[in-house]
This record gives C-alpha cells, sequence and structure tokens, in this order.
C-alpha cells in the first residue's frame, strides 16, 4: 500500500485517532466564580449621566438581588425594589445609595467585597463592569428614571389613560428636550410608549412544575389536550453532565473545559443552574462573540473573504461591542438605520437606485420583523396575500429621497406610492419628512417602537429557536397573520416582559434558559418537528430539538479540548476570515450575499469525509498538546476517560470505557515499529482488521444519540 505525501502524516498508533472520532461524533450533536473584593475602577464623570437605573441597573438588582431583598421582609429589612427603597438606610453600614457618593455607599461597599458578607451572599459575585454601572448611576445622581412602571404596578390591569389621552407631561417633555443623546433620547421616549402596550397574558395556573411563567405557558397547552397521555406528561429534566455543557454552548459557544464542568458537577447548591448561568452570561467578551457571527450573517457584514452584498460595511467590530455592552436592542436596529445615532456603522441601508432601496427595506423587515417580504418587491406576494406590492413600495419609500415608482416585474408602471409605514403605531405622524436622514430616523422610531406588532415578538422569537431549536412561529423569517404561533399568548408575555426590561437580550436569554422548559431531557419521541408542507403540525415543547453545532462552536470547542489557545493566530474562530472546506463542510458561508438568521441544519457526507479524513481536520487535532501528554501516560484507560471529561464534559459509561480500552489495546497491538516505512508493498491484514473495528466502533448504538 503506497501512502500519498499530501495524506496527513501516520501517526504511531491507530488508537490515537480515537479522539477525532469522539469528537466527529460528539461536537456536531449537540467554574463556579470566586468572591473576594472587586477592583475598583476610576470613574469618568461624563458617563455617569448616561446610565440608566431602569435600562443598566434594574436588570442587575432584579437578577442578582431580587431573590433576597424583596417581598415583606427582605433580607436586612433592606428593599432593592425602587430607587427610593436604595435611598433608606442600609443599616450599620447607612444608606444603601447616597447619591453622588458611590464609594461611601452601602450597595457598592458590600456588592464590591470591601464590607462582609460580599453580595449577592453565597452566590457568584457581580463583574466589574455591573460594579462600575452602579458606581456611575449614584456618581450621577442616583436618578429614577423608571417612568412609567410606578404606575403600571399599581394597576397592571389597565393602560394608563393619561398617556395615551394627554400626552407626556410638561416634565417628562423637557426630560426628553433637554437629553443630547439620541440613544438617551430613544430609551426616554420608549419609556414613554411603553403607555400605549395593552396588559401583558397573565400565566396560567398548572399542576406541572414549574421554574418561571415560560413553563405556565407550555404547561398549559400540554393539561388542555383531550389525550390522557399528554394532558398528565411530565417530562424530566436532563441531568447535570448535559444542563452545563447544553448552556455553555448556547451562551459562550462553546463546550465547558473539564475544570469547569466537574466544579459544576461537585456543586451541591440547589440553584447552581441559575448561579452557572448568571455567570457566564457575565463572561462579556465570550457572550459577545459567539453572537458576533449570527449578525454577521444577518446584516451581510463584508469581511474579507465573505463578500457582502453589494458595498456594505463589515459589521464584525460593532456587533462585538454591541453585545459586549449589552446594549438594548432597540438602540442597536436604531444604529444600524438611523444615521444620527451614535456608533452609526455605514453602508448598511444602500438606495442609490430602486432595486437596492427596496432591498434595503426588505432586509429590515426579515432580520427586525421575522417578517419575509421580497417576493412582493416584483409583484403581489403569492403565498401571503398579507403583502401587496404597493403595501410594500410604501414602507420602502422610507429608504429613499421620495415617494417611490411601482416597477411590476422588472418593468416600470409610471405609478408613484405614497410612502407609509406598513403597520398603524398608534399616535404615531402620518406626515413623512422630505429629507434622506428624516427618513431614516422616522422609519428607526417606527420599527423598535413598542407598539410595532412584530418587533419585539421577531427578537424573542429568534431567541427561543436559537435556545430550544424551533420556534414560537416557523420559520422565523415568515411571521405571518394566517399562521398563528403555536403558543400566541407566550410570544405575547415574551415580548412584553422584554420591552418592559429595557430591550435587554440577556434578560430573556436568562428567563428561556433557566426555565423547567429548556431544562428538559431530550427525548427523540417527543421532539417536535417543522415540516414546511405541515406548517400547522402542533409543537408541544415536551422535549428540546437536537441542533447542529456551528463550526465556530465546533472548532472553538476542538480547541480547548486539544489544548490550544488559538488557530492561525485567532483565538476565537470567528476571527478567522479564511474560508476552507472544513468551514464550508461545518456551515459557515464563504459569502454573505444573502441575509442568513440561520445556519443549515443538514448532514451530508462531505461533513464526515473531512471530520474523519480531512486534513485540517486532523492538523488541529495533532497540533494541540493534549494527546501527546495523554500518549505519554500509555494507560488506555485513563485515556479514554480523559477524552470523555475533555469531549462530553462527563466520564464516559462502563460500556463506552470497554469499548475505549479495547479500541486502544487493538492500536497498540498492531501499531507500525518505530522507523516503519513510510511504502507497504501491500495492505497488512491486521491494520485492515483495526480499521473495521473503528467503524464497528463509531456505528454502536452508544454513538447513535448523544445530546
Amino acid at each position: 500500500m503506497r501512502r500519498s505525501s499530501q495524506r496527513p502524516q501516520s501517526i504511531p498508533l491507530p488508537g490515537w485517532s480515537f479522539l477525532g472520532l469522539l469528537l466527529a461524533f460528539s461536537l456536531t450533536i449537540l467554574p463556579v466564580c470566586m468572591g473576594g473584593p472587586i477592583p475598583i475602577r476610576d470613574l469618568d464623570p461624563d458617563e455617569a449621566g448616561k446610565v440608566s437605573f431602569s435600562r443598566d441597573i434594574r436588570p442587575i438588582l432584579d437578577h442578582k438581588c431580587l431573590g433576597c431583598h424583596s417581598g415583606k421582609k427582605p433580607k436586612g429589612m433592606f428593599d432593592v425594589t425602587s430607587v427610593e427603597n436604595l435611598l433608606k438606610e442600609g443599616g450599620s453600614a447607612g444608606p444603601g445609595v447616597i447619591p453622588g457618593k458611590p464609594d461611601q455607599s452601602a450597595v457598592v461597599l458590600y456588592v464590591s467585597g470591601l464590607l462582609e458578607p460580599q453580595m449577592p451572599k453565597d452566590e457568584p459575585p457581580l463583574s466589574e463592569e455591573e460594579v462600575d454601572l452602579i458606581r456611575l448611576w449614584i456618581l450621577g445622581g442616583a436618578r429614577d428614571d423608571t417612568g412609567l412602571e410606578a404606575e403600571e404596578a399599581a394597576d397592571a390591569n389597565s393602560v394608563p389613560d393619561r398617556h395615551i389621552s394627554e400626552g407626556p407631561s410638561p416634565e417628562e417633555i423637557q426630560e426628553i428636550l433637554f437629553v443630547a443623546d439620541p440613544a438617551e433620547q430613544l430609551i426616554r421616549k420608549r419609556n414613554l410608549r411603553l403607555a400605549y402596550l395593552p396588559p401583558a397574558p397573565t400565566p396560567p395556573e398548572v399542576k406541572a412544575p414549574v421554574y418561571n411563567p415560560i413553563d405556565r405557558f407550555i404547561a398549559a397547552r400540554w393539561e388542555s389536550q383531550e389525550d390522557p397521555e399528554l394532558s398528565r406528561f411530565v417530562p424530566e429534566v436532563c441531568d447535570d453532565a448535559t444542563f452545563v455543557r447544553r448552556v455553555f454552548l448556547d451562551l459562550v459557544g462553546r463546550i465547558p473545559s473539564v475544570e469547569e464542568a466537574q466544579a459544576f458537577l461537585g456543586d451541591s447548591e440547589p440553584q447552581k443552574r441559575e448561579r452557572l448561568v448568571d455567570s457566564l452570561l457575565a463572561r462579556n467578551e465570550e457572550y459577545a462573540a459567539h453572537w458576533t457571527p449570527f449578525w454577521e450573517d444577518a446584516l451581510c457584514s463584508n469581511g474579507n473573504h465573505q463578500g457582502g452584498v453589494g458595498t456594505h460595511g463589515n459589521y464584525r467590530d460593532w456587533a462585538y461591542d454591541s453585545f459586549l455592552r449589552n446594549k438594548p436592542y432597540d438602540v442597536m436596529v436604531a444604529e444600524l438605520i438611523d444615521t444620527g445615532m451614535p456608533n452609526h456603522p455605514p453602508k448598511y441601508i444602500l438606495n442609490s437606485d430602486t432595486k437596492k432601496t427596496t432591498q434595503s427595506a426588505a432586509n429590515a423587515a426579515q432580520v427586525f420583523l421575522g417578517t419575509s417580504m421580497k417576493c412582493a418587491s416584483c409583484h403581489n406576494h403569492f403565498e401571503n396575500k398579507e403583502w401587496t406590492q404597493t403595501r410594500f413600495y410604501a414602507f420602502a419609500g422610507y429608504f429613499s429621497e421620495g415617494n417611490l415608482e411601482l416597477i411590476r416585474c422588472e418593468e416600470p408602471t409610471g405609478q408613484f406610492i405614497e410612502t407609509a409605514f406598513m403597520f398603524d403605531i398608534p399616535g404615531a405622524p402620518k406626515d413623512v419628512p422630505s429629507d434622506m436622514n428624516g427618513r431614516l430616523r422616522r422609519v428607526a422610531q417606527l420599527l423598535v417602537d413598542p407598539t410595532n406588532p412584530r418587533f419585539a415578538k421577531a427578537i424573542v422569537n429568534r431567541l427561543w429557536k436559537r435556545h430550544m431549536g424551533l420556534g414560537l412561529f416557523e420559520p422565523a423569517d415568515d411571521f405571518r397573520l394566517d399562521r398563528p404561533p403555536s403558543h400566541p399568548e407566550l410570544l405575547e408575555w415574551l415580548a412584553d416582559d422584554f420591552m418592559r426590561h429595557g430591550y435587554d437580550l440577556k434578560h430573556t436569554i436568562r428567563m428561556i434558559l433557566t426555565s423547567r422548559t429548556y431544562q428538559l431531557r431530550h427525548d427523540p419521541r417527543y421532539e417536535d418537528q417543522y415540516d414546511i408542507a405541515k406548517p400547522d403540525l402542533p409543537r408541544y415543547f415536551r422535549s428540546p430539538s437536537l441542533r447542529r453545532l456551528t463550526a465556530e462552536q465546533i472548532l472553538d470547542s476542538l480547541m480547548l479540548v486539544v489544548g490550544m489557545s488559538e488557530w492561525r493566530g485567532k483565538a476565537k474562530t470567528y476571527q478567522d476570515d479564511e474560508s476552507t472546506p472544513l468551514t464550508r463542510a461545518l456551515g459557515r458561508p464563504s459569502t454573505r450575499n444573502e441575509v442568513s438568521t440561520a445556519r443549515p441544519d443538514d448532514v451530508a457526507v462531505v461533513q464526515a469525509l473531512e471530520l474523519l479524513n480531512g486534513t485540517e481536520f486532523h492538523e488541529r487535532i495533532y497540533t494541540g498538546p493534549a494527546l501527546a501528554e495523554m500518549v505519554k501516560t500509555g494507560d488506555a484507560e485513563r485515556i479514554v476517560t480523559d477524552l470523555h471529561l475533555r469531549a462530553l464534559s462527563r466520564p464516559p459509561s462502563p460500556e463506552a470505557l470497554r469499548a475505549g480500552v479495547e479500541f486502544f489495546e487493538a492500536g497498540l497491538a498492531f501499531s507500525e515499529p518505530p522507523g516503519a516505512s513510510d511504502e507497504e508493498e501491500s495492505p497488512d491484514p491486521k491494520v485492515a482488521a483495526v480499521g473495521d473495528m473503528l467503524w464497528a466502533f463509531v456505528s454502536s448504538p452508544m454513538f447513535q444519540y448523544i445530546d
């Protein structure tokens, strides 16, 4: 047998390719923070006025403090549910908050660890960024910008009529007029516009166990069914080993290290899953890196090798920074469209001709409203009568210098369509600005307005699909009136909760991941499916759906498994612009010429070939030091255990351990002696037998499903 010099170098022991096999089948299927004083940074007074209590501070308090410091008998008799309460005495340390004096405020002293016990007690501490936000807010005067929330809390079942019939008070108008920062103005206006929202659906009472309101909506659907098996069905949650792997992949885009997994598995605290979610959400750099490829694909970001649509810009740094700072989602979208917003990335709206203008409008509707309109750019939508061509052109006019001439099937008609928004936004002006910048500012305001019936629902549905495998409405880019969501009340409640928590993506992600629904054990018997030919098939979410990992998740996890800190000089795969047969086989686009909000989930032979025989995958495995260190032990049982812990975040089962040891022992028995020639005159039947054993091993029942 003649080995070509173009193939990977032969390896000393056939058994050492076990890692490649293990990773190929495991990665393609789906530390506890320590306390101590948190460094106190210098504060920039100019930044202090930009911090919002409702947007920046309340989510921190809700996530980290509300469990103990709320209710009739809050611990230490200190309640954090309002600014008024925060200003009160905080025990021997003095007032919880002293406006203008952050480092004398009891809240700061306790959360920073300067006073014991550090808060949150027995929980992961706040991050440096969170402590800095609290200190900046206090330095800026500890302003209460809660706005309408106090009124809404007083009567949760009614809409405050004063704001609808009489408009905002003179004081509220002055606050908006004298806020110079456009992003802060948008947030102030949003808080007023929330008054126009109807009450959110009330989470129903159910018999099944629940962790948060999401579970009530899901279980209510089960219990309402006539089928007794379904109505009494209570699925089990997944084990800790599955959960830690699942949540690491979902929040930071990689599997946990052995140390991280063992720290979680060894934790006996009952709230450890919620604590893990919070600690991973606080890893801002990894969280931002995990979200960046999604938005590069969705916005047609023009990277080095990935040519974007037309002359679109490169949005990588903008997307990363937005998620690093946990920027409110409505601010993010407004920045993309409104040229007057700070941090506006150029070249997202292209409008040098009618074709580019309508394409920009269709892209914005698809990405931000989850609504497919591209067909209506040429003619009335054949499949969705909601979108006539004139209605689409009226919306597209906001992205143009003036009203657009209707072009039907590439032929001008001479008919100009009056510019108008596609939905009725209560209280919105009907006039259309005459200048381009004014039009883009107006359409950005209309898109992100709380009363827009699709903006908030589209993004919470994307979050649900990203973490559950299927959306509440499918396809996620085709939200339509004639195809209702599987759980309309849940979608409505999630959207309302998202908006009332400051369009905070982390808040909704945390809500989903701490639900019992997300934590259910996978069971293929109960897994929902979406069939485009049968769009009305019910979805019950009794089991999460298996999801293919992205190329970034697989390759970043692989670097961790084999002990590499970077590949081709990049610490994260999204930073590497080179397109290779491996990255393409794993679903990463070679170009970004079309909006894409989901990577392909199909499987093909080329993926198996790249993972089992590909040069790049081979090099990535054997470049890392981990295998060499394992080889030195010569202990097959130890190696099999180590590989399982590294790749699967759990020790092997007895059956897997036995099969792995047999695999390695066979490799030792049939390995080539040192210095063997790279050329062989005839195939060795013993080596062929090892090859047969490899396929028998990976084809065994233990590899048919790995969560």
